[in-house]
């Protein structure tokens, strides 16, 4: 049933492997950089392509067990086979394990599969049909059952009748058998529902004659081609121009507004204000700042010495923290498995004298959240616009995501960034679909000074950007800036036409713009986009999302989790975040800054 057996230790020596069935792809290599090098080890399964791998850890030992199968079989024994493999593997092995040695382990591990299969084989066995016997019981406990319940209708109706007569001696007997009043029972159970069914529908008839008598009736219908008076008519006139040396005043106003004197320090270097980062030097650095000054660490200041942790123990630390987490907007889903890797890291670890576990969590928790905040590409967008430049060819940017998230605005940002880093940039209006979205996009240009390239509305917006980004080739420009429609994530006809977009023209980058303020819907966007881009292109390596923006992030003060939450679900990194509404307010992110205000 598995295709694939390995045990190693963290520092990469292979103790043994066992291949049942040839891997493609090497899967383990997966599983190792996107799961448990960016401390993902929390999540229970790993799907790569079509093999699903689940793992286990032995903290003290830095070993790490894993079992790789196809994704499409349902192996509900796994947990079972990794844990008694574990438990034996440490005992039979102790000192071949402490020197990083290879072992002979094929003969005992075959035995334990077999016994594991056939175990569970047994206990999940289904039973078979039922028998004439308890067939027989089953129809004799409805019978009796039925049986009981009309003896008990029939001592009702008796019971009734009899103090109705004790009641009342004058009055004459109704001369009733017990079957007439059992039928008047039924019958009045079925008159009764019939009322209750039946009332929401006169009430709902009820509710609309008031509502129209409310409304004095229907409203008069104004028609179209009826006569315009001399205000509306002006209210509607568009067709006022301005003069240049106007149309100039209201750009030279709007720059100062929206640039305003250039700040000292260039857009590249500066970063995600921190003063300001007393995390920078050290958690527990003089700032004034410290783990122990949190929730967690106020709830947890029991003294430990030299013993090893299990999971009981890290309750009472996990619990607050998991807590605090949510409290700072990162998505319950990211946080259950953030704690569990958490826990998995220290889980088998041996406490030091005098340390206490909330020491020992407080690193691991730090370690995870830089590991995950830390790119593991470049994100320096100028060198790779630099770079294409020098091979002859226009830089393609793509900028995606939600409705009303800021990504023409975001957009227009980087476009400053880039002008004034000497980069020749223009911009593609791609959004044929949303009112106004090339006039806003013209207005920036204007601001910015750079030509702006569109095809107006109803066109399909892949074939726009293909124009677009062969004029920019054969005008010499370096970078092309695409702004797309917004969408919501689960419209599939868009999220094709999206795709389709991506796939045709080959951006050299495509950007996520998603908001700060954002907690579990973020990371439902971004997983659906993501997950869209390679579901519906026609490429047999789909291009998904390379990168992310994040904007409003001067309005969340110390609720930062979402950064936290979009990079831990696609393991791409932020790129950029806004800081403000003018265009010189990009920064880059300071992962340390991030960890200061996550656990403050």
């Amino acid at each position: 049933m598995i295709d694939h057996f390995v045990i190693f230790s963290r520092t990469g020596a292979v103790l043994w492997s066992r291949t049942l069935c040839k891997l493609n792809n090497n899967p383990v290599d997966n599983l190792i950089n996107r799961v448990l090098m960016e401390d993902r080890a929390g999540e229970k399964k790993f799907i790569d392509n079509t093999y699903a791998m689940q793992w286990v850890f032995e903290n003290k030992l830095d070993l790490v067990f894993v079992v790789v199968y196809q994704k499409i079989l349902q192996l509900l024994y796994i947990e079972e086979l990794l844990e008694i493999v574990k438990k034996d593997f440490i005992v039979t092995f102790s000192q071949q394990i402490a020197n990083k040695t290879p072992v002979t382990y094929e003969a005992k591990f075959t035995k334990i599969l077999k016994a594991t299969e056939l175990n569970f084989t047994e206990k999940h066995a289904r039973k078979g049909p039922r028998g004439y016997n308890a067939s027989k019981k089953a129809k004799a406990k409805g019978v009796k059952s039925n049986t009981a319940g009309k003896t008990a209708l029939s001592s009702r109706s008796t019971t009734t009748a009899d103090s109705s007569d004790d009641g009342n001696d004058s009055a004459p007997s109704d001369g009733k058998d017990k079957n007439l009043v059992e039928l008047e029972y039924e019958a009045t159970l079925r008159s009764s529902k019939g009322r209750t069914m039946r009332s929401g529908a006169r009430h709902k008839g009820k509710d609309k004659a008031t509502k129209e008598s409310k409304n004095g009736g229907k409203q008069r219908t104004i028609w179209d081609d009826t006569k315009v008076s001399k205000k509306e008519a002006k209210a509607l006139d568009r067709s006022k121009t301005i003069t240049a040396d106007e149309e100039e005043a209201q750009l030279r106003e709007k720059r100062e507004a929206y640039i305003g004197k250039v700040e000292a320090s260039d857009s590249d270097e500066s970063h995600v204000s921190d003063e300001e980062s007393p995390a920078s030097s050290g958690a527990d650095s003089d700032s004034g700042w410290s783990f122990s000054k949190t929730r967690v660490g106020n709830f947890l200041s029991t003294m430990s010495g030299n013993k090893i942790l299990e999971r009981d123990d890290l309750e009472p630390v996990i619990n607050p923290m998991h807590q605090m987490l949510i409290s700072k907007n990162v998505a319950s889903e990211v946080a259950d498995e953030l704690c569990e890797s958490v826990i998995t890291t220290v889980v088998g670890q041996r406490l030091e004298s005098f340390s206490r576990i909330s020491t020992i969590v407080r690193k691991a928790l730090e370690a995870a959240l830089l590991r995950i905040l830390t790119p593991k590409k470049s994100t320096d967008v100028l060198r790779e616009v630099l770079q294409a430049k020098a091979e002859g060819r226009a830089y393609s940017i793509v900028f995606v995501g939600v409705n009303g998230v800021g990504k023409s605005t975001s957009l227009s940002k980087v476009c400053y960034y880039l002008k004034s880093k000497g980069v020749n940039v223009m911009i593609a209006a791609c959004d044929t679909f949303r009112s106004g979205a090339v006039e806003q996009l013209n207005q920036h240009a204007k601001v910015l000074d750079v030509e702006l390239f569109q095809k107006g509305y109803a066109k399909d917006p892949a074939s726009v950007a293909k124009e677009a980004i062969k004029y920019g080739a054969d005008h010499g420009y370096d970078c092309v800036l695409i702004d797309t429609a917004g969408r919501m994530q689960n419209n599939e006809p868009l999220m094709r036409a999206l795709a389709k977009l991506v796939s045709n023209n080959e951006p050299d980058l495509v950007l996520f713009v998603g908001e700060a303020l954002v907690g579990n819907d973020g990371i439902d966007q971004l997983s659906m986009f993501d997950r869209a881009l390679a579901d519906y292109s026609d490429r047999r390596e789909p291009h998904r999302i390379d990168g992310i923006v994040i904007t409003k992030f001067d309005t969340i003060d110390d609720k930062v989790g979402a950064a936290v939450s979009m990079v831990y679900k696609t393991g791409q990194p932020i790129m950029f975040v806004g800081t403000g509404q003018k265009y010189t307010h990009l920064k880059k992110l300071n992962a340390r800054t991030v960890l200061r205000h996550l656990l403050q």
